[in-house]
């Protein structure tokens, strides 16, 4: 029969002496004490026990240990600590914060001096139950607005700078050169007629700007244009009664979606004799001048233009005699025009100053006059057209 432990200098285990003296503990008076009394009786009495039987782990007491002191904590009369859940606030519209119904603020808020953590609690949960999600949840301002881009709903007006092109100008505004050239008058037969410092009508779509005749109506303007009468009646911008659209002579219109049918320009060739000694082209054509092409052939551009640098060689195209020499109003400027004598004519246009005179034969290479900016142009180019029979065609089809 074993002794007491209480009280004994050394513990035998197994043949080995524990050294240490074990003290009788008095219980304490809280339940802390009496929790780590418990364990420390538990850990020496297994200690001392376990000690005896060798097939026993130290890994198996110590987890028999870890389930002793659960077991006490659990049936301890500890309370735990409780803190006070935060009361929910919401933001009035000005950013200030404003207490949700059923809450108190200020000395309130601290309630009286014995007022226990449950009711703190109790306080904080039934001022949350009396809040719905809009109470709470307050959408953050956005410091960075993104303005998504928007379709122009106005007329513009564009002044040409120095280098414009009616290809430049359209797509600075999303639109087909057409739209810029129908809208602007003499335009629509040549977009050489550009000039700088010219104001430019700039639709907010495709389609025709209209000016309404004596006898016009809205089929007859729906059908030249080849839309819709309810395109051109519900445009806001043509502000027409949809009930009632009534036209007055002179007003004017944007027809969205429309097309201009395609009137051909008509050149006249020289009636004047013919030189004897005129040179008669070969038929074969060379580049007139050295430079890059800025704006193609196309059918409201029946030519090429060739942007070079003031005062570069002007040369002729083919052999032939000069029909016209001189300044031409229509927008062309200083121009020569050669007739080549198998149906053919080429012209060139803007020319700083030509070196011909009307009725000159000249040979193919022959240098004509020089590169400028005259008549409406915006900036030094050549102008250069091939006519067969009267007719415009597209120099890329004859030049190498």
């Amino acid at each position: 029969m074993r002794e007491p432990l209480a009280g004994r200098p050394f513990a035998r285990s197994g043949g080995h002496m524990i050294k240490g003296e074990i003290k009788t503990v008095r219980p304490s008076e809280s339940a802390q004490g009496r929790a780590r009394l418990t364990i420390r009786r538990a850990r020496l009495w297994l200690t001392a026990r376990w000690s005896d039987d060798l097939l026993m782990s130290r890994t198996a007491a110590h987890l028999a240990i870890i389930l002793l002191v659960i077991l006490v904590v659990a049936l301890s009369d500890v309370t735990p600590l409780t803190l006070p859940r935060p009361t929910p606030r919401r933001l009035s519209p000005a950013g200030e914060s404003i207490a949700p119904p059923g809450s108190q603020t200020g000395d309130e808020a601290a309630g009286p001096a014995n007022s226990s953590p449950a009711a703190a609690d109790a306080s904080s949960l039934l001022s949350a139950s009396s809040l719905n999600a809009s109470d709470v949840l307050v959408r953050a301002a956005v410091p960075h607005t993104i303005i998504p881009e928007r379709p122009r709903d106005e007329i513009t007006r564009y002044t040409v700078q120095a280098g414009d092109t009616i290809f430049g100008i359209a797509a600075q505004f999303g639109l087909a050169p057409e739209t810029i050239m129908w809208a602007n008058g003499r335009l629509e037969d040549n977009p050489d007629l550009l000039r700088v410092g010219q104001e430019l009508i700039i639709l907010p779509v495709d389609g025709v700007y209209h000016q309404v005749g004596a006898s016009d109506t809205l089929e007859t303007i729906a059908a030249a244009y080849k839309v819709d009468p309810a395109a051109i009646i519900n445009y806001p911008l043509n502000q027409l009664n949809a009930d009632d659209p009534q036209l007055v002579a002179g007003q004017w219109l944007i027809v969205p979606g429309g097309t201009k049918p395609y009137v051909p320009r008509t050149v006249v060739a020289y009636s004047g004799p013919i030189p004897e000694d005129a040179s008669k082209g070969t038929g074969v054509f060379g580049w007139p001048t050295a430079g890059q092409i800025t704006q193609g052939y196309w059918d409201r551009h029946r030519a090429i233009d060739i942007g070079t640098w003031q005062g570069a060689p002007i040369l002729a195209a083919d052999s032939g005699y000069v029909v016209a020499a001189g300044w031409d109003d229509s927008g062309y400027g200083r121009m020569v025009v050669i007739d080549h004598g198998n149906g053919f004519q080429t012209l060139y246009a803007h020319m700083q100053v030509y070196y011909v005179e009307a009725g000159d034969s000249v040979a193919k290479g022959q240098q004509i006059g020089e590169a400028g900016s005259t008549g409406n142009s915006t900036g030094p180019h050549l102008h250069f057209e091939i006519r067969q029979n009267g007719v415009q065609r597209n120099p890329f089809g004859f030049l190498p």
